[in-house]
């Protein structure tokens, strides 16, 4: 209800740890990247998709307890020291993402989770991590559009204009008729998009069954267009064409 009178609301000075609320059945280790475990509320070692809450600062293991029968510390700000396959000195700035509790990678495909971003490389295969937990840009958005198909010629399809930048995860493509021949590019360039999806075969679908679809690349920038490119059809166009993707936005 309204206020009638002033109030002191408790101010935490320190954001830098939290003691947060375990899962049942769950062991989170020291060092492991934590999710919040999306239908609960609850942190556990981080699953692809979840989202994320920090590094956990010490173990604590819930296996045996109910939700919320213990509580984790965890570290909701700083730079970390960690692995990441093939990094390089030019990933440096680039969003950082976690497909488990202890994997790190550049890649967003696979619902993994972003964490924050690479601030500098110390060396091949390892970066400083500045973690960026509970960003609302890790809510998975969907945007699906119609695919227009013909057999005179290619058709181009706008799908969506970026406000920040995305990494798309998924991609998936429907038609109720599937065209006889053409291939399904999507991306950026507005004369040949194949920097998401490149070149997938769409006389091998199977009509009215949704197909994943093969990312060539996730990251758009901000302030981009999206195209999808539909192939020519020989004799019969499809019909009830349907592209789906699932992205998050960055910060």
């Amino acid at each position: 209800m309204p206020l009638t009178a002033n109030r002191d609301l408790p101010r935490y000075v320190d954001q830098e740890l939290r003691a947060l609320k375990v899962k049942a059945s769950t062991h989170v280790h020291r060092g492991a990247h934590v999710g919040i475990d999306r239908a609960t509320g609850l942190i556990r070692p981080l699953a692809a998709g979840d989202l994320f809450a920090g590094v956990a600062y010490e173990e604590c293991d819930n296996s045996a307890g109910a939700d919320g029968a213990r509580a984790c510390r965890v570290y909701t700000q700083g730079d970390f020291h960690a692995a990441l396959a093939g990094a390089a000195q030019t990933d440096v700035g680039k969003p950082v993402f976690a497909s488990d509790d202890g994997t790190l990678t550049f890649a967003g495909g696979g619902n993994a989770s972003y964490v924050g971003r690479c601030v500098d490389v110390p060396t091949s295969g390892e970066i400083i991590l500045r973690i960026e937990p509970l960003w609302l840009s890790q809510e998975i958005r969907t945007v699906s559009v119609p695919l227009a198909s013909s057999t005179s010629a290619p058709t181009s399809n706008g799908v969506l204009i970026t406000q920040r930048p995305i990494v798309v995860l998924s991609a998936h493509v429907a038609f109720n008729t599937k065209p006889d021949a053409g291939a399904l590019d999507v991306g950026t360039d507005g004369s040949d998009p194949d920097e998401i999806v490149d070149a997938f075969n769409l006389a091998s679908l199977t009509n009215h069954e949704p197909a994943a679809l093969t990312l060539a690349g996730s990251a758009v920038a901000a302030g981009t267009r999206i195209w999808a490119k539909v192939g020519q059809a020989t004799s019969t166009a499809g019909v009830g064409g349907q592209l789906t993707l699932r992205y998050v936005e960055l910060p």
